[in-house]
């Protein structure tokens, strides 16, 4: 029942996104932008696009190889599969069926490969913080920032002054400043930080302060497949690097366009786009994608008209499909693999996985109390 709810939410969410950011579009204009893209540079962008796959691949190869060397191969087979199941399935199953590929391709226990699955989505946290640190303080408005209200067929602009958006980006860049700082304490000094963790939160609640303690525990021993600093270091150098990539794709879309538009406008742009796609939504991430794609450009670009912003991000979302629904959908035919059977698979070894972990806790607190 949970998970219909979950599915039936995101699909109300994608329908109310759609509905409110189209409901007043002129699509003679967005048909008369759509025309006139400089399909060269569109071509160009699908660079990014592609080399994205290869990278976060490679990331996860550091992850993978330091416990149980694998081919390219079965890594590129797990990964985009996985990446198709994210984007055409809801809730975000793919990262389950990303683990259960490998698990089929290595025979690895599915405990494990869920931890390298968890554990790469730890270091892609490490690209997306320096995206977002590089337009929090690439764009800092001096006047008002203004989303036009006819963005939204509202009557009235939304407007933030500079004062409470720089106020908002400075504490964002403090908090991910500090995530950082954390990851990198909790690798070089786990006990150090456990420590800490314990007296400062067990100020306000000890069973907090267990719980706190128990998932810093978990991570840290994520941390321990990286048999090296150099094997951390290779991930986190690709984390970068997979995240420039679509980057540069909404760089050279922008150019497709004709937008003339700051360097840090790719920036904030992606940077949005994750905050809106981190929660799960309906299939393709419809409504999610075109919102913070539009609301980037009418809050930067001034004067842009809002129907070629529109365009812009229809075309952006749809050019993104096939590269990830063939190469997914290659590796299924090849390795002889079904996409709802995967997941239905991944989701009942999730949930025992779950299940041995709440048991593995309560005998755990147990032992601490008898003691």
């Amino acid at each position: 029942m949970k998970k219909k709810i979950q599915i039936a939410a995101g699909f109300a969410i994608a329908a109310f996104l759609v509905w409110f950011l189209f409901k007043d579009t002129n699509w003679d204009e967005v048909g008369k932008a759509i025309k006139e893209i400089h399909w060269g540079w569109f071509a160009l962008a699908h660079v990014p696009l592609l080399m994205s796959f290869i990278f976060r691949i490679v990331r996860w190869k550091y992850i993978v190889n330091s416990v149980t060397p694998t081919s390219f191969r079965n890594l590129a087979s797990a990964t985009q599969i996985g990446f198709l199941g994210n984007m055409v399935l809801p809730a975000r199953a793919g990262e389950g069926v990303r683990a259960l590929v490998l698990t089929r391709h290595t025979k690895v226990p599915f405990s494990k490969t869920f931890a390298f699955v968890a554990l790469d989505r730890v270091t892609d946290l490490f690209g997306l913080i320096a995206i977002m640190l590089v337009a929090i303080f690439a764009y800092r408005p001096e006047l008002a920032v203004t989303i036009p209200g006819a963005t939204f067929g509202l009557s009235e602009d939304i407007v933030f002054s500079p004062t409470t958006y720089q106020t908002g980006a400075y504490g964002m860049g403090f908090v991910l400043f500090g995530i950082i700082a954390v990851f990198v304490l909790l690798y070089a000094q786990k006990a150090f930080i456990l420590k800490v963790v314990q007296a400062v939160v067990g100020v306000v609640s000890e069973s907090l302060s267990n719980l706190g303690v128990r998932l810093l525990t978990q991570f840290a021993e994520g941390l321990d497949v990286f048999k090296s600093p150099r094997d951390m270091a290779m991930a986190i150098v690709f984390s970068l690097a997979t995240w420039m990539m679509p980057v540069l794709f909404f760089m050279c879309t922008l150019k497709a366009f004709g937008i003339d538009a700051p360097w840090y406008t790719a920036f904030v742009m992606q940077s949005i786009l994750s905050v809106f796609i981190a929660v799960p939504g309906a299939p393709g991430f419809v409504g999610q994608f075109h919102v913070p794609v539009v609301i980037t450009l009418v809050m930067i670009v001034s004067g842009i008209n809002i129907d070629q912003a529109k365009a812009f991000a229809i075309i952006n979302h749809l050019a993104q499909l096939p590269p990830i629904i063939l190469s997914g959908g290659y590796f299924l035919f090849k390795d002889g693999f079904q996409l709802t059977s995967l997941a239905h698979e991944g989701e009942e070894m999730m949930h025992e996985e779950g299940l041995h972990e709440i048991k593995a806790a309560e005998e755990n607190e147990k032992d601490t109390v008898e003691r």
